[in-house]
């Protein structure tokens, strides 16, 4: 939501939730708004994924709630408080008060850094690896949803549509650059650290698994080399709107794809 609102919307949209004069203000001002209500969605299910978590420890280890909590220590607590923040902050700017969104990034980099908090320097790899994949499948899909999908209504006349969407996916388009390099340098230290020795890549179940997504990872990088290339010039004429929507969620798709694989490889047990 963050990447959406300062690397896509930018200055477009006032503090205030006003948008500067510009013939695609409304659109921008709108886009904000869902993108806070998508925000809000988020860290309502991280909170939810705590309370989860916390419930399941005190269930294995025989302990009260509270219990579960306290044994949780600084880092889990520091976690919770960033998250009720967010809600706030996100609560707030989807009512368009000027300073939530401030307060927003504010906390999603703190959340995204919080192992410093800690001490956790050499922890710090995944919580990187998950913010620039964030920033970029994660703004993808607010462009979609929020952005194009909107802007695609009957009642937006075309000559608004067709500029608006140009300029927020030429904005993606740099944002995801500098995401997917982020992703890319973290990734690999991960993999270096976990798998050992090369030859783990094609002798462990945890190899198969990293070529399986790193495969549809590469898949995803093309399609969005191809957008950028290929769709990018034909935007900002008629019915280019409409192809961007329609391979964008096609890119959003194999990213589907890229979390499902993610899953299944932290669940696989490094190489010895």
């Amino acid at each position: 939501a963050v990447g959406f609102r300062y690397g896509i919307l930018r200055s477009d949209v006032c503090g205030d939730g006003s948008t500067n004069d510009l013939p695609h203000g409304s659109a921008f001002r709108d886009a904000a708004s869902n993108a806070a209500g998508m925000g809000l969605l988020g860290a309502a299910l991280g909170v939810v994924s705590i309370v989860e978590g916390l419930l399941k420890r005190a269930d294995a280890k025989h302990l009260t709630f509270g219990e579960a909590v306290s044994a949780g220590g600084f880092t889990l607590a520091v976690q919770g408080i960033l998250l009720v923040v967010l809600l706030v902050s996100f609560s707030m700017a989807s009512r368009r008060i000027s300073v939530a969104w401030t307060v927003a990034v504010i906390t999603v980099l703190a959340y995204a850094l919080r192992n410093i908090l800690a001490g956790r320097i050499a922890g710090m790899v995944n919580p990187l690896h998950v913010l620039g994949g964030g920033l970029w499948i994660g703004t993808l899909f607010m462009l979609v949803v929020c952005g194009l999908v909107p802007l695609m209504r009957p009642s937006i006349p075309t000559a608004e549509r067709e500029p608006a969407v140009a300029e927020m996916v030429h904005r993606f388009s740099k944002l995801a650059l500098f995401s997917a390099g982020l992703l890319g340098i973290t990734g690999l230290t991960t993999a270096w650290t976990h798998l050992k020795h090369v030859a783990a890549l094609w002798t462990t179940p945890y190899g198969y698994a990293l070529d399986s997504k790193l495969v549809v990872v590469a898949v995803v990088a093309l399609m969005g080399a191809w957008n950028w290339r290929r769709v990018g010039p034909a935007l900002g004429r008629e019915g280019g709107a409409q192809i961007i929507r329609r391979t964008a969620s096609i890119e959003l798709l194999f990213a589907a794809v890229v979390l499902l694989l993610t899953a299944v490889l932290v669940s696989v047990p490094s190489p010895k």
